[in-house]
C-alpha cells in the first residue's frame, strides 16, 4: 500500500506529531500552524 501527499498539522500548540507517518516527516509544534508534508511513502 502506498501513501500519498499526507499532511499533519498542530493547531495553535495543541498537541503535537513526532512524524507524519512511521518514522517519516518532519514533527509538528509549537504555537505556529505550520504544516508537516510527506509527498508519498514508501
Amino acid at each position: 500500500m502506498k501513501f500519498h501527499d499526507l499532511l499533519v498539522v498542530s493547531l495553535g500548540g495543541q498537541g503535537q506529531y513526532d512524524h507524519v507517518i512511521n518514522n517519516t516527516g518532519s514533527p509538528t509544534s509549537g504555537t505556529s500552524t505550520i504544516p508537516s508534508q510527506v509527498v508519498s511513502f514508501p
